[in-house]
């Protein structure tokens, strides 16, 4: 059987399927399964094929394509802490997320706080945006950030020689 085709198609339709036969050749039905063998121009469809919440094209490649590879693990544990972390890591922050019963005295329940180690990142009003819609995004309705404290340790850079200044830390507490 060459033709998926019903028996009763018509000569045009049987053309048109000739003449568009290459284009479901597997070997280009593979190279898009391989995310890292995708063309760059082809990856914002890839990432709505993959069901990526959230794109942005001035990210790099190399995260765009680790946003596409993660996107199903991602899915599977959405609305945990754990999804919550998975989301802020690629980005090369360090995670600590404390729910609201790993706290003495305990905090309201279905809350947490979230501390954030920038590593060497600036800190801007871009970053800090980024960072609450990674969170919300990630986290499940019914949870509340309480606390965000975000560290940031700015490597300066002295005739040549690394020096390593004190970290800036914010913390914000929402307005009630």
């Amino acid at each position: 059987m060459n033709s998926l085709l019903p028996p009763n198609t018509s000569e045009l339709e049987r053309k048109i399927a000739q003449v568009g036969k290459e284009a479901f050749d597997l070997t280009s039905i593979r190279v898009i399964k391989d995310i890292d063998a995708v063309p760059s121009q082809f990856l914002p469809f890839i990432a709505w094929q993959k069901s990526v919440d959230y794109w942005d094209e001035t990210w790099q490649e190399s995260l765009k394509r680790d946003v596409i590879r993660n996107s199903r693990a991602q899915h599977r544990i959405k609305g945990t802490a754990a999804a919550i972390k998975r989301a802020l890591e690629p980005f090369g922050y360090e995670v600590k997320l404390i729910e609201w019963f790993q706290v003495e005295p305990n905090l309201i329940p279905g809350t947490f706080n979230l501390e954030l180690d920038l590593i060497s990142k600036s800190l801007n009003q871009e970053v800090y945006n980024e960072i609450n819609r990674l969170v919300s995004d990630a986290k499940a309705a019914s949870r509340h950030l309480t606390n965000l404290t975000i560290t940031t340790n700015p490597i300066l850079t002295v005739c040549n020689i690394l020096a390593h200044q004190t970290a800036f830390t914010f913390s914000s507490e929402p307005r009630a």
